[in-house]
């Protein structure tokens, strides 16, 4: 992906200029080694969290959630899209107490299934109303979370299944099968699977349980009740919600590592609590307020997201399910918030790029003419109203971001080209991105909605601490001119631990600081930039240090480039690269030089377009190989010589994200993290012969994949 109109503007020199301080300094906290700690401005000695309606802290997510549904209890909770056949329907709500009363009820199912406090709960759905349903059920009893997901893979799931010790697990009807074969596979305690079955409000008849699906399970050793099945158990036997402390665990979320099993991140009430109630500091939220849910609440960004919203009466429409119907649920709902992460954000982008570069000459000078007044103007917070009238107003109609208010990016680093679009597209609100880790329960640093800067991710959240430590090895230091080195966290939003692995717990935990991982600049502003990662680290046949991320981070503004992978080996002096080329700009190349099929007619993101991008390219692949290198070149200058990549292999089979590195081919993470010891095992054969062609042949006593 290109970087836009801001290849003439230097984000990260406007940022370094701005020294208007927004963050709290901890007077004498600097020691040797570590950058002083930093605070939220607005709570410098630290945050409370508020009490409810009741009088008491809302400290557990319970608690939380039944707050609003006293204060909130006729506004709009949780919505979907019921089913019309095969067809869905407009968007249906249910308000705050109607939920209530649902939940109520599964969370009494399942005191009569004989679940006790503390006791995990699996979860295994794509998200929908039951899915949070079910988790706030687990939060009034004190019963801990725990969600499965396909993308985690088959032996991942049957391992949490058994290390979490998950007796009662819910499950979509779709994914049973999947459920049992888990159960089959590893050392499962599993009792009973709940599945979501039919309701008359989902319409959603395909979903009936049936014998087929009981003898399954009665087969695999287990009891099959439907949710109905389960929700009326709860109504004939209520209880009281259990007494959950701040410090009890709410959420077992395993986390998707590169390598080995998953590790089990415990993470507490009062750091959800903390978290939902500090964001509501940073940006204002109304119970008008609307999001569609489409990320995946298997992880903390999205869970955390409808934590917050829920704590303000604001209202959660769950997607049908299908990410390409995306646009069309946003269309539908016209959402005020709309959170996403990058690869979400980027596919908007080119969608929008490519419409314009196919419009009639007229309408492309008119788009790239708004495109640059209005990149200008937004740099000092400024609008064109007449392109907005003109052009942006209709776009952002176009897309579902009519009435947005607030676009909020998570889970990896915002280009500045693509914030800047997002900034112009979303034309009655503003841009920001946030910071931080499953094991700091997601949200730790979130930028403020008036700090025009891009390329940073803003100040730390009330109740969070952050400090650097100095990587020598990297050259990252406290004492540079901006202090740089590894990211530090510390405060109630810190996990506990990993579950039954204290040696990795060990690892990461230091007298209550989260060891990140992440490098670090604390800049002027006392804004943080993220800027590197610690572990990505090698060293050249010369003795060189090379951060492959600071590679890649400069190679992804080439126009030419979609993904990118850089690899060295030590006993190699020079890097090469995997690269999957920006699929609307190849094509753009290619057509240029009338090497793309005239007769094609397949729309991007398509099946049927995977194919001809792939039978093209193959066809092409010395020049395309030149074309995508040439390219890259001219992003070179920040890198030093022996940094910067020699030679690279392209990937031309693409999925309908036009990504070649993606989850459901095990090279990304669900958190689209690439997988790099995967990567290195898939195309090891590809790169030897790669270091061959430029002069440096493997040799027998070199290592290229990790043993074991």
């Amino acid at each position: 992906m290109g970087s836009g109109s801001s290849k003439s503007f230097s984000y990260d020199e406007a940022l370094l200029k701005d020294t208007e301080m927004r963050a709290h300094i901890v007077q004498d906290s600097e020691e040797d080694g570590y950058s002083p700690i930093y605070r939220n401005s607005n709570f410098p000695e630290g945050f409370t969290i508020p009490n409810g309606q009741d009088g008491n802290p809302q400290d557990n997510v319970w608690a939380l959630f039944e707050n609003s549904s006293q204060v909130f209890a006729e506004e709009n909770c949780m919505g979907w899209r019921p089913f019309n056949g095969n067809d869905r329907g407009d968007f249906v709500f249910e308000n705050y107490q109607q939920t209530q009363a649902k939940i109520v009820d599964i969370a009494c199912g399942m005191v009569a299934l004989g679940l006790q406090q503390n006791d995990t709960v699996g979860i295994y759905s794509k998200n929908r109303a039951e899915w949070m349903q079910v988790h706030l059920a687990n939060q009034r009893q004190g019963f801990q979370t725990v969600a499965l997901y396909d993308t985690l893979g088959d032996e991942a799931v049957s391992y949490i299944l058994g290390h979490a010790d998950i007796k009662v697990a819910f499950s979509e009807l779709s994914a049973l099968d999947m459920v049992l074969a888990a159960h089959a596979r590893g050392e499962s305690m599993l009792e009973t699977v709940v599945v979501y079955d039919y309701q008359e409000c989902f319409g959603n008849e395909a979903e009936t349980v049936t014998d087929e699906h009981r003898a399954k399970c009665s087969e695999a050793g287990l009891n099959l009740l439907g949710l109905t099945e389960l929700m009326a158990s709860g109504q004939q036997n209520q209880v009281e919600p259990a007494n959950v402390s701040a410090q009890d665990v709410c959420f077992l979320m395993y986390t998707s590592g590169t390598t080995g099993n998953p590790k089990g991140v415990q993470l507490s009430h009062e750091g959800f609590c903390m978290i939902s109630f500090s964001v509501q500091e940073n940006i204002t939220f109304e119970t008008s307020d609307r999001h569609v849910s489409f990320l995946p609440l298997a992880h903390i960004f999205e869970c955390l997201v409808e934590t917050v919203l829920f704590a303000c009466g604001a209202s959660v429409a769950y997607y049908q399910g299908n990410i390409k119907k995306l646009t069309d649920d946003w269309v539908a709902i016209q959402p005020t918030l709309i959170i996403g992460v990058p690869r979400v954000f980027s596919k908007v982008y080119d969608k929008v790029m490519a419409k314009a570069a196919a419009a009639s000459c007229m309408k492309k000078w008119a788009f790239n003419s708004a495109f640059s007044t209005s990149s200008t103007k937004s740099r000092t917070g400024e609008r064109s109203s007449m392109w907005d009238n003109k052009v942006w107003k209709d776009i952002s109609a176009q897309m579902g971001f009519g009435e947005c208010k607030c676009i909020l990016s998570g889970a990896a680093p915002l280009p500045p080209y693509l914030a800047e679009f997002l900034r112009i597209v979303c034309v009655n609100g503003c841009v920001v991105q946030g910071y931080g880790l499953t094991e700091s329960t997601g949200g730790s640093v979130v930028q403020l909605m008036d700090d025009l800067n891009l390329g940073n991710v803003g100040v730390p959240l009330g109740g969070v601490d952050i400090r650097l430590q100095d990587i020598k090895d990297m050259g990252y230091l406290t004492t540079d001119e901006n202090p740089r080195g590894e990211v530090l966290i510390r405060g109630a939003s810190v996990m506990q631990g990993y579950y039954k692995n204290p040696e990795k717990t060990a690892e990461t935990l230091e007298d209550g600081w989260l060891h990140t991982g992440d490098v670090g600049r604390m800049n002027p502003n006392g804004t943080l930039s993220i800027i590197d990662r610690k572990k990505n680290l090698f060293k050249t046949s010369f003795g060189e240090y090379i951060a492959v991320e600071a590679v890649e981070s400069c190679y992804q503004k080439a126009g030419a480039v979609g993904q990118i992978w850089v690899y060295g080996n030590s006993f190699k002096s020079f890097v090469v690269a995997v690269v999957v080329p920006d699929a609307l700009w190849l094509k753009g190349q290619l057509e240029k030089k009338k090497l793309w099929p005239a007769s094609d007619t397949s729309t991007p993101a398509t099946d049927e377009f995977a194919v001809v991008f792939n039978e093209t390219v193959q066809d092409n692949y010395d020049l395309v190989k030149d074309l995508v290198l040439t390219n890259m070149k001219t992003q070179e200058k920040e890198l030093k010589k022996f940094s910067r990549v020699k030679d690279i292999l392209i990937v031309s089979q693409l999925d309908n994200l036009l990504q070649g590195f993606s989850v459901e081919n095990d090279l990304l993470t669900p958190s689209f993290k690439m997988k790099r010891p995967i990567l290195l095992k898939r195309f090891v054969d590809e790169l030897k012969i790669l270091y061959t062609e430029n002069g440096e042949a493997p040799k027998e006593d070199e290592h290229w994949v990790k043993q074991g």
